[in-house]
C-alpha cells in the first residue's frame, strides 16, 4: 500500500462516522462564510472611513476663503479725464476698497463663499458684460457720454480705425487700373486750360467738347481727383506762387546778408581781441624791463649821467 492510501485510512479511523465526515464539512463551510462576511465588512469600512475623510478634507478646504484661488477680475478705475481733485478722491477711495476687501478675506466670519458661489457670480457678471456689449451695438451712436473714459476710449478706437482705413481713387465705369502718374505743372495746365476754352468756343464741335469735359470733370471729382480747369483760377495761384517765390527769396537773401553781417563782427572782434592781447604782452615786457632798470634805494632809472647835475660848466 502506497503512503497516500494509508494517510487516508487513518484520516478516516480518526474522523469516524459519515455523521462526524459531514459536522466536520459544515465547521469548515461556516469558518469560510464567516471569513467572507469579514471581508466584506472590513471593505465597507474602509469606504466609510475613506468617505469620512474626503468630508473632513472638503470642510478644511471650505475654510480657505475662495478668494485666494479664484482669480477675480477687478475693475480698475479710469482717471482719465478727471481734475486733480476728483482723480485724488477717487485713488483714495479705491486704496480703501482694497484694504477693506483685503481684511474682509482674512475675516473667516465674513468669507462663507464657497467656491461655486464664486464661479456662478462671475459667470453671471460674464454674460451681463457680454449682454451689455451685444445691446450697446445694437444701439445708435449718441452724441453726449456719462463717462468721459468711455468716450476717449471710443476716439483711440476711431483714430486705430481710420488709420487703417484708405481714400484712394475710386475706380469708376471700365476704368483700366494704371500707375502713379505725374503731376503737372500749374503752367502747363494752363496751356491745356486755355486750349479747351479755344476748342469749346468753336460753333461745330464746341458743344461737344463741353458736354464731354464736363462730364469727365465731374467724374473726376467722383473718383477723387482735383480738376484744375478754369483759366482765371490757374492764373490766381500762379501769381500766388510767384509772389510765395519772391517773398522766400527775399528772406534767403536777408538770412544769408545776416549771416554774412554776424560773421564779419565775428571776424572783426576776433583780429581786435589778437591785436589787443598782442599790446598786452609787450606792455607786460617793457614794464618786466624797466622794473630790472631800476635800482632799489636810489634815485631811480635816469637819462643820463648821476652825476651830471654836479658837473660844473667851465
Amino acid at each position: 500500500m502506497s503512503r497516500k492510501t494509508e494517510k487516508q485510512q487513518l484520516r478516516l479511523q480518526q474522523v469516524g462516522s459519515g455523521s462526524e465526515i459531514m459536522n466536520h464539512m459544515n465547521k469548515k463551510m461556516t469558518k469560510k462564510r464567516q471569513k467572507f462576511v469579514e471581508e466584506t465588512n472590513a471593505a465597507q469600512n474602509l469606504e466609510s472611513v475613506i468617505h469620512q475623510h474626503t468630508l473632513f478634507f472638503d470642510k478644511l478646504i471650505e475654510l480657505i476663503p475662495a478668494k485666494f484661488y479664484l482669480p477675480i477680475d477687478e475693475e480698475k478705475p479710469w482717471f482719465q479725464g478727471l481734475s486733480k481733485a476728483e482723480k485724488a478722491a477717487a485713488k483714495k477711495e479705491t486704496k480703501e476698497n482694497i484694504k477693506k476687501s483685503r481684511r474682509e478675506r482674512l475675516d473667516p466670519h465674513k468669507s462663507n463663499a464657497s467656491t461655486l458661489d464664486l464661479l456662478k457670480q462671475s459667470l453671471d457678471k460674464e454674460k451681463l458684460n457680454e449682454n451689455n456689449n451685444e445691446e450697446g451695438d445694437m444701439k445708435p451712436f449718441t452724441s453726449g457720454s456719462k463717462n468721459p473714459g468711455e468716450s476717449v476710449e471710443k476716439k483711440k478706437d476711431a483714430a486705430e480705425a481710420s488709420k487703417e482705413l484708405k481714400f484712394g481713387h475710386v475706380k469708376l465705369d471700365n476704368e483700366e487700373r494704371q500707375g502713379k502718374k505725374k503731376r503737372m505743372s500749374k503752367h502747363k495746365e494752363l496751356e491745356k486750360a486755355k486750349r479747351l476754352e479755344e476748342a469749346m468756343k468753336d460753333p461745330e464741335k464746341g458743344e461737344a467738347i463741353a458736354k464731354k469735359q464736363s462730364w469727365k470733370a465731374a467724374m473726376d471729382r467722383a473718383s477723387g481727383i482735383k480738376v484744375h480747369d478754369d483759366p482765371k483760377l490757374l492764373q490766381k495761384a500762379i501769381k500766388k506762387d510767384n509772389k510765395r517765390h519772391q517773398k522766400n527769396s527775399q528772406k534767403w537773401k536777408e538770412r544769408i546778408d545776416t549771416r554774412e553781417q554776424m560773421k564779419a563782427e565775428k571776424q572783426k572782434r576776433r583780429s581786435e581781441n589778437i591785436a589787443g592781447r598782442i599790446h598786452q604782452k609787450k606792455m607786460r615786457k617793457i614794464a618786466k624791463r624797466e622794473k630790472k632798470l631800476m635800482r632799489p634805494g636810489f634815485e631811480g632809472r635816469k637819462e643820463g649821467f648821476i652825476n651830471e647835475s654836479s658837473v660844473m660848466p667851465s
